[in-house]
């Protein structure tokens, strides 16, 4: 086993502790790790007598991590986070798939798209797994860059020197309002009609959340900023609550289907191109390559509904 700089402990003996206080008991350690719960309770003894400070303490039957367990804790975690990634990073250059697949994405792509999509995957593919990280679009570019997750989607741009990307769909820009809005009754929404309208969006900062605002500016009008959120998908519920109307696209309005909204076109608009990336030059395994092309389709069949309802 490896020691760490001549202190007497080891690598193993930190990847116990690191499952024993994510599991918050030591059967539960033993079991991730498939090792025996004596090997765990010896193994924590011993760290504990080379530290010379109490690590756990017991509470109705669950391990209580002491303050010096959380800050050896949260290096140990970051640097086996860290070696996970380069494990996956050195199978990915052997061209060895995992049955597992990690996937970034802003939340509201949960709402419709990966539900629908790992539903098709799983009656083509073996899938032992699928690790979610949500977040923003440059969020979701640090989780595929940092190797915590082996797909994003996003729109571009995105840094060509760091990623390849596969097109998924297109969309324009579009508003969404509660049923019985007086919106429901426009076939297009320009800026002049949002003046005085509660806006439930996300807070400043998105692209095409400012040029819809800046657009108001230009004639006069402050935007009424009445709910902010920092999650994209979040706003929809305020929306179908009555409480304001909401910016989007086509794409990612399209995941509202199950919420009681209407969502009509906006002028002027912009052109967002979504994609499927990863890491660039990285050897896709079948299972991925699949992944890819499914979720290419269910994007697709998104784009034909959006027609279908619009005609």
């Amino acid at each position: 086993m490896v020691e760490i700089s001549k202190t007497g402990i080891t690598l193993r003996q930190l990847q116990i502790l690191r499952e024993v206080v994510r599991s918050g008991s030591e059967r539960s350690a033993a079991k991730a790790l498939e090792i025996t719960q004596p090997a765990v309770s010896q193994q924590i003894r011993i760290l504990e007598g080379l530290l010379g400070v109490q690590l756990f303490v017991r509470d109705k039957g669950r391990l209580v991590p002491t303050a010096h367990t959380m800050t050896l804790f949260r290096d140990t975690d970051a640097t086996f986070a860290q070696i996970e990634r380069i494990a996956k990073t050195v199978a990915s250059l052997k061209g060895v798939d995992s049955d597992t697949i990690g996937i970034a994405t802003p939340h509201i792509f949960s709402l419709r798209l990966l539900p629908e999509a790992f539903r098709r995957l799983r009656s083509r593919q073996l899938v032992a797994g699928i690790v979610l990280k949500s977040g923003t679009y440059p969020e979701v570019a640090a989780h595929v860059l940092e190797g915590r997750a082996d797909l994003g989607i996003a729109r571009l741009p995105l840094d060509g020197n760091v990623f390849d990307w596969c097109p998924a769909t297109t969309a324009t820009n579009v508003y969404i309002c509660p049923k019985g809005h007086r919106f429901a009754d426009m076939d297009i929404i320009r800026p002049e009609d949002l003046v005085g309208e509660p806006l439930a969006d996300v807070e400043p900062g998105m692209q095409s959340h400012l040029m819809n605002e800046n657009a108001m500016r230009y004639m006069g009008a402050e935007p009424h900023l009445a709910i902010q959120v920092d999650v994209i998908g979040q706003e929809v519920s305020f929306v179908a609550a009555g409480l304001g109307i909401s910016s989007s696209n086509t794409f990612a309005a399209s995941q509202f289907a199950s919420f009681p909204v209407e969502v009509r076109a906006f002028e002027p608009s912009a052109l967002y191109h979504y994609v499927i990336f990863w890491q660039k030059g990285r050897r896709l395994g079948t299972l991925l390559q699949e992944t890819i092309e499914v979720l290419v389709e269910c994007a697709q069949l998104d784009a034909e509904d959006r027609e279908e309802a619009s005609t």
